[in-house]
């Protein structure tokens, strides 16, 4: 009886193996993996982006978003196109211009995959996307993705992070992630705060905050070139003015020191800076020079404290309205 038992319990699991139509199940139908799916196969088949699909259909990066690997997607929502739409007074997406349409969708794009958990250690990273200047000299756009209060990138919140896939990462928005400019960096970097402080301090806070978040248009508009100190060289500074002046001579130094780190005069890339170089601003002009170590420095004058990039390894940030200088002391 007991053999009977054991032969009877051989007998049901074979049975378990056949399929209905009488076809046995092979290693390979038992162990077959599902494939991984690739992120524009979810961008097309998912109907919350059908906006999003349909403009990345008609756009130049069609092909080059099927083929690139390892990249990291901010995936803007119909309702962040529907929004984008309303607020510049159109209603299809045909009426974008094709080569505007080609960068903001570029701009949702970086080439490197970046999860949540690669901010666990730093609060704020500063990202090349896929999009480029249209100055004369083209160049990646950059942008900020923070997680100090949510994770974000150019401001704009993440409403669903850290979607793999076969050939990246998938983050969703509700917004559209304009290309940056120079007071996208201002806003949002906890390092620049001060910078911030400052600029709002100033009379001409109101025509210095338009200047920086202006967007660029040829024949139009000015590069930007524009000098960011870092927050303790501003602290530094102010504790400098409240020792020796006065209230009002304080709100003089502030409006001219403001006005001199605002050039419109061209984006100065880090490459084109040069021994003798000058540069104006608003405020004065600035010299730079080379010091005996071959690094760049700026003055305002023969008898005014040099100052230097805050760091060799990150010495500018550039934007769709000009470039960020980054240096370790206000130009004054």
């Amino acid at each position: 009886m007991k053999n009977f038992t054991s032969l009877l319990k051989l007998s049901l699991i074979a049975a378990f193996f056949v399929s209905c139509s009488g076809d046995e199940l092979t290693n390979a139908d038992l162990y077959q993996e599902e494939v991984p799916q690739k992120i524009a196969d979810y961008i097309g088949s998912d109907s919350d982006y059908t906006m999003f699909n349909d403009a990345i259909l008609g756009s130049d990066i069609q092909d080059w978003l099927a083929h690139q690997e390892d990249i990291t997607l901010f995936a803007p929502t119909n309702v962040a196109f529907e929004n984008y739409l309303s607020q510049n007074g159109m209603t299809s997406i045909n009426q974008i211009p094709q080569d505007e349409l080609a960068q903001l969708l570029k701009n949702h794009v970086i080439q490197s995959e970046i999860l949540i958990s690669d901010l666990n250690t730093v609060e704020e990273l500063f990202v090349e996307t896929m999009a480029q200047t249209s100055f004369e000299s083209s160049s990646h756009i950059m942008s900020i993705i923070s997680n100090h209060d949510g994770l974000k990138i150019n401001g704009v919140p993440v409403i669903t992070p850290d979607m793999l896939f076969d050939n990246g990462v998938v983050h969703s928005v509700d917004q559209i992630v304009e290309l940056s400019t120079a007071r996208t960096f201002i806003n949002e970097c906890l390092e620049f705060s001060r910078f911030k402080a400052l600029i709002e301090e100033s009379a001409d806070a109101s025509t210095a905050f338009t200047t920086l978040e202006t967007k660029f248009k040829s024949g139009l508009s000015q590069e930007l070139t524009v000098f960011v100190p870092e927050n303790g060289a501003v602290d530094a500074f102010k504790s400098a003015l409240n020792a020796g002046d006065t209230n009002n001579n304080i709100a003089q130094s502030i409006n001219f020191a403001v006005s001199t780190q605002l050039s419109f005069q061209e984006n100065y890339e880090v490459s084109e800076l040069s021994d003798g170089l000058v540069i104006s601003t608003l405020g004065s002009d600035v010299s730079t020079s080379l010091t005996s170590s071959n690094e760049i420095s700026f003055s305002t004058g023969p008898f005014s404290e040099a100052v230097k990039f805050r760091s060799q390894d990150l010495t500018s940030i550039q934007t769709s309205n000009g470039i960020l200088l980054l240096t370790d002391k206000v130009l004054f």
